[in-house]
């Protein structure tokens, strides 16, 4: 497999009758395809540190298709971005929980942030500055930020490789960003009767879920609209589901779970069908991981960070049909539910007390 277009380098010599074009292996001793093979495997952030080995693996390691096999061949890191509850400056952490054991921590790392206030859009970043508002990128091969096509918004996910992020006030938009050809481009919009000052969204199966979220005195139940990303329409959002989401909503497995901050509530997963929230098995652990909370899904497994950025992690298990009912009987369940949630909590170390999770986003690095 070779994920790089060229990957040797040329090097041209001062010669003034001919040039001499001398390729250099990635590894010396190894065909390409296997070095390539190796330096994907590297962990992160070694990958950034190995660029200043040789013009060779620098070439290779920020290849747009090097990026790519990254998903299959690499393995998911929970970038976290949180503030100090005292002194208020921003922060930036990699945490890379495969690294567990019995014997050994997980391994935690420190990441440079922007130049400037932030606010937080998944992959996306908007600065704010006195003029005009600027959005970066965090590239993780090079470990650094990159300025790219502006837009401001209050909520955004990512579907199909794009970001879709909304926008609010007198009415709702949609822009999709492509990475790629770093462009924005305009989706629909609907009208609403009344302002929309915040909300927060989260996508699903081609669809972006964007709701008030409930607010004080909890008289009135929250609007909520559904934007379809593949026919770039709107949609009402069902009563059931704006009625019963309350707390932080992530997406996983194909399924919208939600997870209350307040009291001892239940995990619960949405139907669409039946336009109700279901309880899932599997208690979330409170008690190590307290509110604000901040939620992201990736591969059947949801990542929560909470106060102290310790995180609490959740894999999804399908105890539905057949063999899910035999199990259900063979352990004297009577109930309906066939979602189970197994939580593992990664505790933060203890100079990050002080930290509270405003954003998480996991990816492959």
């Amino acid at each position: 497999m070779a994920v790089l277009e060229n990957a040797n380098t040329k090097i041209k010599s001062n010669n003034k009758n001919k040039n001499n074009i001398i390729e250099e292996p990635l590894i010396p001793g190894l065909p390409n395809e296997i070095a390539e093979l190796c330096l994907l495997h590297l962990p992160y952030p070694c990958q950034s540190l190995a660029r200043a080995v040789s013009s060779s693996w620098n070439r290779a390691i920020t290849n747009p298709s090097f990026q790519q096999c990254k998903k299959t061949l690499s393995r998911p890191y929970l970038f976290l971005f949180s503030f100090h509850k005292l002194t208020r400056k921003f922060y930036c952490h990699l945490l890379d929980h495969r690294t567990r054991s019995s014997t050994a921590a997980a391994r935690w790392f420190t990441l440079p942030l922007p130049p400037s206030p932030i606010t937080f859009y998944g992959k996306l970043l908007t600065i704010a500055g006195t003029m005009r508002f600027v959005t970066l990128i965090f590239g993780t091969a090079m470990s650094q930020w990159s300025s790219a096509s502006a837009g401001t918004f209050f909520a955004e996910e990512g579907e199909n490789g794009k970001i879709v992020a909304v926008h609010g006030g007198a009415s709702l938009g949609a822009k999709i960003y492509d990475a790629e050809s770093d462009t924005w481009r305009n989706g629909a919009r609907v009208e609403v009767e009344n302002e929309v000052a915040s909300f927060e969204a989260v996508e699903n199966e081609g669809k972006v879920f964007v709701t008030e979220g409930w607010r004080w005195p909890f008289t009135v139940i929250p609007r909520g609209w559904v934007y379809d990303t593949r026919s770039d329409t709107w949609q009402g959002m069902g009563i059931g589901m704006r009625e019963g989401w309350s707390g932080v909503a992530v997406a996983v497995a194909g399924r919208i779970f939600r997870i209350p901050e307040y009291g001892d509530g239940d995990v619960k997963v949405y139907e669409e069908r039946s336009d109700t929230w279901r309880m899932v098995r599997g208690r979330f652990p409170r008690e190590r991981v307290k509110r604000p909370l901040k939620a992201k899904g990736l591969d059947g497994k949801m990542y929560v960070a909470g106060c102290g950025l310790n995180v609490a992690i959740g894999s999804v298990v399908s105890l539905c049909g057949d063999g899910g009912k035999r199990q259900r009987q063979e352990e004297g369940r009577n109930d309906s539910v066939c979602i189970e949630l197994k939580w593992e909590v990664v505790e933060a170390p203890g100079g990050f007390r002080e930290l509270e999770a405003c954003h998480c986003q996991v990816l492959y690095a």
